[in-house]
């Protein structure tokens, strides 16, 4: 009886081992700061992305990316590409500190881009979040 139990747990160990090496360990890597990353198809064309993105994440409802970008060289990226795609400036920007939005508004939709700036790695972290 003894034998069994031993037995048991050794095979426990090993299918979770076969398991464990089965899946191939994926981690994602950061673009290195030089590499510019191109908006995928899901990315709405009218919204545009520094050209310095990196990081990049999308998912249905948002687009956060990093950017060398300083808070103030964003905003005015941001005013002036969104209106140049059609989009109109809801209001001043909302800042405190190194952290703000801005809120764009087109044919009835309301984006928001968030922006956090970090002064110690000198990257602008950026969420948009799509209508």
């Amino acid at each position: 009886m003894r034998r069994h139990g031993y037995l048991l747990g050794l095979m426990l160990m090993l299918s979770g081992w076969v398991l464990a090496c089965a899946r191939p360990a994926v981690s994602p890597t950061p673009a290195p700061p030089g590499e510019v990353v191109r908006p995928t198809p899901t990315i709405r064309p009218d919204l545009p992305l520094p050209p310095d993105a990196f990081n990049l994440d999308v998912t249905s409802a948002r687009i956060a990316f990093d950017t060398r970008m300083g808070v103030q060289e964003l905003i005015e990226f941001y005013k002036s590409r969104m209106q140049e795609n059609g989009w109109q400036v809801l209001g001043a920007p909302a800042q405190y500190g190194q952290v703000g939005n801005l809120l764009f508004q087109k044919d009835g939709l309301t984006v928001n881009i968030q922006y956090q700036h970090n002064d110690l790695t000198q990257i602008t972290s950026v969420q948009i979040t799509l209508p």
